[in-house]
This record gives structure tokens, C-alpha cells and sequence, in this order.
């Protein structure tokens, strides 16, 4: 797998996606002198037994570089892989969920920064019920918006699960989260009219819809991201990238929707 490099909005950041048999004694040490990265890994092809002596070979000692995810399908490889990097040129707000799981009584979250966030099973007894198998059947979001349990008709966000454990903190997250929407949102809004692109233009999307994202009113979703994308002849890629660059210049500045 080859490696993704990051808009610019933060310095030199990279992001390395490999499987478990990618790596060996040959593979490039990870140097961080200048420059941030993250190490992204799949349990694809060698047993568990077998990651010991391959991690060694990375030198890797902090773990908000590194996820190992378990093994799974192409789409759910590509969809973690642009959570991973949609989240990581967000600048604020609640961060999406790249990937979760369950571990020693706890459900795990896994924000872009690698950051694991504990969430105590008993907390959400009351929610899902203690059944382990219902527990553990949950779906991610493609956006990482939320968790989903089908047979709940569960969803649970980051911010909902910071106020199952702090709620003072989960506060904290949903003012963040509405000042990220306003300057994102006018962000998308600047470059479409610069574009001289009219709200209807958007295939795709409704207007009501893109007003909405446009005045911070919701979050713009993979698919809505990818419309514009489109319109504005540009992968999702360059056009996160752009998004990044403008939400990041408007960064302080006062600029809100009207």
C-alpha cells in the first residue's frame, strides 16, 4: 500500500498504510526529525504471531502513531483509510471515529490522532443491554459520524459518548464542533461561488441540503463532499485539500456564514 501524504495544514504529515506482510527487516525506519506521521497497519496475510518481530522492525514507541486494524474487506479498508485521513485535515470539532472495538470491558474509540478513547461497557447497558454478541454488532458510519446498532436503531456519536462518560467535557465538543461546521460550511460555500457555481449546480445534493452545510447548520457528508468535488472538476482528495488550506486561513479571522 502505498503512502498518503496530507494537505499541508499541519507540518509534513504523512500517513503510512501497509499490511503486516508489507513489513519486514528491510522496511524504512520512521524518522520523525521535521515531520509527523502515523503508521496505519492490516492483519492481512500472516497470523497475529507473527506482528512481534514486524513492529520491532518500525521502531515505533509511541501508540498515537500507530493502529493495527484487524482484518477486514477492500471496502472496509478504503472506508477507514478516509476516515482516517478526512479527520486528520479537520481542524476542530468532535473528531470522527476512524475505528472502534471492544477491549477489556470497554468500547475503544479511535479518533484521526490515534487517540483511544475508553467508553465503559456498564455505560451503555442501559442503551444496548449486556448481551456481548449485541454489543460488539455494531456499524461505523462511513463518515465516522456515529456508531450504529441495527438492532437498537442506535446512534451514537463522539460527542454522545463524552457525555455517557464527562458530560462537562462533552459540552466542550458540541460548542467546538458548531464553530468547526460555520467555518467549514464557509468555506465550501466561498470556493463554489468563486466557482461561480449556484447552489442547484450540485448534483447530488439538494439546495436545502447545501444550505444547510453551507451555514453550519449540519456536516458535510462523504457523499456531499464528493458531489462538490465533482463539481468543481476535482478528486475528493484536492478538494479536502483546498477546504483544509481556506477553513485554516479563515482560522481566527471572524468569518462566519451569512
Amino acid at each position: 500500500m502505498e503512502d498518503v501524504k496530507l494537505p499541508a495544514t499541519r507540518p509534513q504529515s504523512t500517513l503510512f498504510v501497509s499490511r503486516l506482510s508489507d513489513i519486514s527487516q528491510k522496511s524504512p525506519e520512521r524518522v520523525s526529525t521535521g515531520s509527523s506521521f502515523k503508521q496505519l497497519i492490516f492483519l492481512e496475510g500472516l497470523p497475529v504471531e507473527a506482528v512481534a518481530s514486524r513492529l520491532l522492525c518500525l521502531n515505533i514507541r509511541n501508540p498515537e502513531r500507530l493502529h493495527i486494524a484487524a482484518e477486514r474487506d477492500e471496502t472496509s479498508i478504503a472506508e477507514l483509510i478516509y476516515r482516517l485521513v478526512r479527520g486528520m485535515v479537520q481542524l476542530d470539532g468532535a473528531p470522527p471515529i476512524v475505528d472502534a472495538w471492544i477491549e477489556d470491558g470497554r468500547l475503544v474509540l479511535l479518533s484521526p490522532s490515534f487517540i483511544r478513547f475508553g467508553v465503559p461497557l456498564e455505560k451503555l447497558a442501559r442503551l444496548i443491554g449486556t448481551d456481548q454478541a449485541k454489543v460488539g454488532s455494531f456499524e461505523i458510519d462511513e463518515d465516522g459520524r456515529y456508531l450504529h446498532w441495527p438492532d437498537a436503531d442506535l446512534h451514537l456519536g463522539w460527542a454522545q459518548f463524552r457525555q455517557l462518560v464527562d458530560p462537562a467535557a462533552a459540552l466542550v465538543d458540541v460548542r467546538k464542533t458548531k464553530k468547526f461546521n460555520q467555518r467549514y460550511g464557509a468555506a465550501i460555500r466561498s470556493l463554489r461561488e468563486e466557482l461561480g457555481l449556484k447552489q442547484a449546480d450540485i448534483h447530488g445534493v439538494t439546495e436545502r441540503q447545501l444550505r444547510r452545510v453551507e451555514h453550519g447548520e449540519q456536516a458535510a457528508t462523504k457523499a456531499t463532499l464528493e458531489a462538490l468535488a465533482k463539481a468543481h472538476a476535482q478528486s475528493l482528495e484536492e478538494y479536502l485539500s483546498v477546504l483544509a488550506g481556506r477553513v485554516a486561513k479563515r482560522d481566527g479571522s471572524g468569518c462566519h456564514p451569512s
